[in-house]
């Protein structure tokens, strides 16, 4: 691991005002950063970051031989992990095509307190929502050559869901609480939940059913 720029980040993100700390990722990392607000305490170190008109809140870690992308409209709460391992850069894994990229959508929504594993990619979808906390994403995994994980367009994942390497769900799903989603599942609009998640409702709009 950059021991020096692990440290140049963690003084960055601890500048008092967001002014300081964008101007100080841009002038010392080159992030692209547009419009967007940086929260207090949050570390970005990585290979590239780009952000536009969009919302970090506290003490996130952004960490790793990473790409981050996030588009127009995302909010990214407190206190969330994106990290990557500098162990995919060894000369023995040089072969493994580990992707390493994060890829957040225009209009989504990240709360708090959710690791995901950027070994692999991770694509979260427009205007989706990984609500409640503690959920996890992982990309990688002994054996795993099928590693990214990608969620659709409109979606809603529940409190403590967990995705395994490889594991992918259409537009307008709504994951349910603690549901264990482990393959593909190539559905839109529908309902899906368990340990391993399975469709449990089709033809299914989440939205309709907010009181």
């Amino acid at each position: 691991m950059p021991v020096f720029k692990v440290a140049l980040a963690l003084l960055v993100s601890i500048l008092p005002l967001n002014v300081l700390r964008v101007l100080g990722y841009r002038l010392f990392f080159g992030y692209r950063i547009d419009n967007s607000r940086i929260g207090f305490g949050t570390l970005i170190a990585v290979d590239e970051f780009s952000i536009t008109k969009s919302k970090i809140g506290f003490f996130n870690l952004f960490i790793g031989p990473i790409k981050v992308k996030i588009a127009e409209g995302a909010s990214i709460r407190d206190r969330n992990t994106f990290s990557c391992g500098y162990w995919v850069l060894r000369e023995e894994n040089q072969t493994m095509n580990y992707a390493r990229t994060l890829d957040i959508g225009a209009d989504t929504l990240i709360t708090s307190s959710h690791h995901f594993d950027i070994v692999g990619k991770f694509k979260l979808g427009k205007g989706s929502w990984i609500a409640g906390i503690s959920s996890q994403f992982w990309t990688h995994g002994v054996g795993v050559r099928d590693r990214d994980i990608e969620i659709g367009s409109d979606c809603y994942l529940g409190s403590a869901v967990r995705f395994a390497p490889g594991s992918s769900i259409g537009d307008n799903v709504l994951v349910a609480m603690g549901s264990v989603v482990s393959g593909k599942l190539e559905v839109s609009s529908a309902l899906v939940g368990g340990v391993p998640a399975k469709v449990l409702k089709e033809n299914y709009d989440w939205k309709t059913q907010i009181e």
